[in-house]
C-alpha cells in the first residue's frame, strides 16, 4: 500500500516508509531529513508527538519552497 507524496500539486505514489517522492525529499535540508529518519526510529517512532512534529516541519518546508518558486 502507499500514499501520495504529501507535496503539494504532488500525486506521486509513495512506498510506505517513506515521507515524500524523492524529488521533494531531496529539496528539505539534511538536518530536517535526519530528524525525520531518527524520529522514526524504523517505525517504532511511528505516531509519537516528536516524529509528528518532524513531519508536520517537514511539509511545510517543502510546500513553502514550492510556493516561493512559484511566485
Amino acid at each position: 500500500m502507499s500514499h501520495e507524496c504529501p507535496a503539494t500539486g504532488c500525486t506521486t505514489p509513495v512506498s510506505p516508509s517513506m515521507l515524500f517522492c524523492r524529488p521533494h525529499w531531496f529539496m528539505l535540508p539534511k538536518p530536517l531529513r535526519n530528524a525525520v529518519w531518527v524520529t522514526w526510529a524504523d517505525g517504532a517512532g511511528q505516531g509519537t508527538l516528536a516524529h509528528c512534529q518532524a513531519i508536520r516541519i517537514a511539509v511545510g518546508t517543502v510546500n513553502r519552497k514550492l510556493a516561493e518558486a512559484g511566485r
